[in-house]
């Protein structure tokens, strides 16, 4: 009987039951994470349209270089300082300039550089040279070149015996001035000299001298009259007369004249209070007598963010900030401004600009203290 019992119990337990039974557990579907994805594409369809806006457009800043001890004459001076086209099609775009310039004075034009870029078609810069000809065609146009820039001076054999490069030669039929020595510009009585920066740190008679002996021991032999050297013994006369013509300049000068440098590469700190310390304190060209270096190169760091401004810089690393890349910036008793250009550049690896308007800037001299 006890077994039958036993057996019974177990026969008549056909399942389990439990007091707490887990609820089937819910899958989510798919609306979150398309949720997230839209907002995603959104985000990246916002950002690419307002880069491309943003790109579309060119800014004009407008800047003071305040001196202290500036002779009335040169107040309000202004250089309208261009940088960095690198052959971009903006240069081919006149109205544009037209309207951005539009009832805007300035005495001279600066080009720092780049203007061609490693593309190597100057059209867009020949184009903007002419613009700028056309809208003030009093006002002189200064062109230097930069390290993307097609060599300026030819040294070796190119089918031709002009010494300057074509897009060089181009740029001054269009109306430039290419600056490789001190050029001066008269403000009524007074002068001022756009100098490119290398010539403060080279000695100028000794380097005069030793072109001089190049020369000489070249046409001993008669380099001039072969193929490869008559291509550098041409190139050598051109650096020859760029010197000469420097030293001569010099001797021009006179201590109330305004000295303003021109370069590509923004100058660095170090190096600066390097060559006050090391100037002539009484010469009159000396780069303690500098006013104000005029720069580009750096693009405006090309990719930024906000008020984080370059999100990176070559040479300097990321999140550096402005200071020395973009802008005015003051070094010892020396005005440095730093363009933030139009185009784009290969000294970074991130191509194109991000929410990097193009830009040119007026700079205005001034003995007014705010």
């Amino acid at each position: 009987m006890v077994l039958q019992h036993v057996g019974g119990w177990n026969m008549g337990r056909k399942k389990s039951y439990y007091i707490f039974t887990p609820e089937k557990q819910k899958h989510k579907g798919p609306g979150c994470l398309i949720l997230l994805l839209a907002v995603a594409f959104a985000i990246v369809v916002l950002s690419v349209l307002s880069n491309a806006a943003m790109n579309q457009k060119m800014d004009l800043v407008s800047e003071k270089v305040r001196v202290m001890s500036l002779d009335k004459k040169f107040e309000n001076f202004t250089v309208l300082h261009i940088s960095d086209l690198h052959g971009d099609e903006r240069g081919l775009d006149a109205d544009k300039w037209r309207t951005l310039l539009y009832g805007k004075g300035f005495s001279a034009v600066t080009l720092t550089g780049d203007m061609v870029g490693k593309g190597g078609d100057y059209t867009p810069l020949v184009s903007l040279i002419k613009t700028l000809k056309q809208i003030k065609a009093d006002v002189p146009v200064y062109v230097i070149a930069g390290d993307d820039d097609p060599t300026p001076v030819i040294s070796t054999l190119h089918g031709n015996p002009d010494v300057l490069a074509d897009w060089v030669r181009a740029a001054q039929e269009a109306g430039a001035i290419y600056l490789d020595r001190p050029v001066s510009q008269a403000v009524g009585k007074v002068t001022v000299w756009f100098i490119p920066e290398y010539l403060y740190s080279v000695d100028i008679p000794g380097m005069q001298e030793s072109l001089t002996r190049q020369k000489q021991d070249m046409e001993a032999v008669g380099q001039q009259y072969e193929g490869e050297g008559g291509a550098t013994y041409r190139a050598l006369c051109y650096r020859l007369d760029a010197i000469t013509a420097s030293a001569a300049a010099i001797k021009a000068m006179t201590k109330d004249d305004l000295q303003i440098g021109v370069t590509h590469v923004p100058l660095q700190a170090d190096y600066v209070r390097e060559m006050i310390d090391w100037a002539d304190e009484g010469a009159i060209f000396s780069f303690r007598r500098l006013t104000l270096v005029l720069a580009g190169h750096y693009c405006g760091g090309q990719w930024r963010l906000g008020s984080l401004g370059p999100i990176y810089v070559p040479e300097k690393g990321w999140f550096v900030g402005d200071s020395g890349v973009v802008g005015m910036q003051r070094i010892n008793s020396i005005s440095q401004y730093i363009s933030g250009g139009i185009g784009a550049s290969d000294f970074y690896p991130m191509p194109g600009r991000l929410f990097n308007t193009p830009n040119v800037s007026l700079l205005a001299f001034t003995a007014k203290i705010e």
